[in-house]
Order: C-alpha cells, then structure tokens, then sequence
C-alpha cells in the first residue's frame, strides 16, 4: 500500500512543510519558487505509471490554521486493467483560516479498469477550499471510450462536522450508454470543480469562472450557487488538457488571494 502524508507550519507568516511522511511509489516535493510567497506549493510525485491490480493508496494532508497549501500533480493518473480494482482514499482537515487548493491531472481509465476513490474533507468555519477532478472516458484515440469496467469517486466535504457537499460519480458504462443524450453525449471529459471561501462573495468566484471558460471553444459548463460563499462547476469537453489547463487558470488566479486572505482574517 502506498501512501504519503503532509502537514503544514508557519514561519514568520510564511507557510512551510513541516511535517510529511511518504512511501513508495510517492514523493513530497516543494516547488514553490519564490520562498518569500506565503502560498506553500508541493507536487506530488510517483515512480509508478498509474494505478495497477490491487494498488491501494492511503493520502492524509493537514492544512494548519493561517496555513495557505496547494498540491499539484505530476502528470496524468492511469488506471490500467484491474480486474480485481484499485483505490484511493484522502482525507483533509483545514482548520481555522487556512487555504487549501487541489486540482489533480485528469484520470484516464484504460480498457478492464475498477477503481474506487474516496475523499473526505473537514473544513472549519473561516476555511478555504479549492477543490477539482477531470475524468477522461478512457484511451479514446485507442478505441477504448467508456471501455473501462467501473469508475467511482466520492467526495465529502464537512464544514463543522456536518455534511456540507456531496459529489458521487459513479460510472459503470455496460449499464449506461454515456454517449446517449442526457449523459456524456459527443463529449468525453467531464470535470467537477468547487469553491468554498467565507472571504470572498461567490458572485465573484462565479464571475471569475464564468469569464475564464467563455473563452474556450467546445466546451459546456453550469455553475450552481451552493451557499453564500460556496459554489460548484460542472464541465464538459473534448480535451482533458483544455479542461485542466482552464481549471488550473482559475485556480492560480484563486491562489492569488490567499496572502490578501490571510493578511484580513488574522
């Protein structure tokens, strides 16, 4: 079982990577370029091309008060033939006035691939949440669209304990034609892609996310108004590329008011 660990410190209002525990296949690097920028950025890395038969990774991250973190990705996540499933689990604490960004690559199920990933998230009162998946319909320039066996990633995000969103994608295409009208259609990526920020009014982010998508080309999207300060995208396209990248535009551009944040909830 693979599995990595990480802990956030602060350092003269600066946050640092003070605790991390990693196995293989993983590695907890820093790349954070300027050391100055009070936004922690850490990429996770791994030896292993991608999940394969009975891979199981275990992910635990602590986002400490007034801590500011963002987890980046190293490339894309293979899930390859797995007749007997792989898995994942996550679970994120953010305490009290602290930031947290996370928008992996996005997954590509290979042909006889079972996957479960399970994602549990704690926020406190005044925390941050950036938070996004991009799911591929598999190999499509191999043939293998929607050839994957079964795709299921939950999602739990908990504010003061109590369940605050629920996102469950479930995808098992032997029962479902996701190329039928009212599922995937021509599409075939899909992303889910959420915000959660007491400081900021969700009119805003919404505007924010609303303008950076409007420029790209075959591509849908809806946002939905979860709460005052919460709101959730949903995106489809033909691209995993296109879709991250104007993802990661919105979530750097959401990272940037972190060191504002921090300097008016203190």
């Amino acid at each position: 079982m693979g599995q990595y660990s990480v802990e956030t410190g602060l350092y003269k209002e600066v946050t640092i990577l003070k605790d991390t525990f990693f196995t293989p296949p993983f590695n907890v690097v820093e790349v954070r370029e300027d050391k100055s920028n009070p936004l922690l950025e850490v990429m996770i890395m791994s030896s292993s091309p991608g999940f394969f038969n009975h891979d199981d990774y275990k992910i635990d991250i602590t986002v400490k008060k007034e801590t500011l973190l963002n987890i980046q990705t190293q490339s894309y996540q293979r899930v390859y033939d797995t007749p007997d499933g792989a898995r994942q689990e996550m679970n994120v604490n953010i305490e009290e006035n602290a930031y947290f960004s996370h928008l992996p690559h996005p997954s590509v199920p290979h042909k006889g691939a079972i996957f479960e990933g399970r994602n549990k998230i704690n926020l406190a009162a005044n925390s941050v949440l950036i938070w996004g998946e991009i799911l591929a319909c598999g190999r499509k320039l191999n043939g293998e669209s929607f050839a994957f066996i079964k795709y299921s990633s939950l999602t739990e995000v908990y504010r003061e304990g109590k369940l605050f969103y629920k996102d469950n994608l479930y995808l098992k295409p032997a029962t479902v034609d996701f190329q039928a009208i009212g599922q995937y259609e021509e599409y075939t990526y899909q992303a889910n892609f959420i915000c959660v920020d007491p400081f900021h009014s969700v009119k805003e982010h919404m505007e924010l996310m609303t303008a950076v998508l409007a420029e790209e080309e075959d591509m849908i999207f809806g946002i939905s108004k979860l709460s005052d300060d919460a709101c959730a995208l949903r995106v489809l396209g033909h691209s995993g590329e296109q879709i991250f990248q104007a993802l990661r535009n919105i979530r750097k551009q959401l990272d940037k008011q972190c060191a504002i944040k921090t300097r008016n909830s203190g």
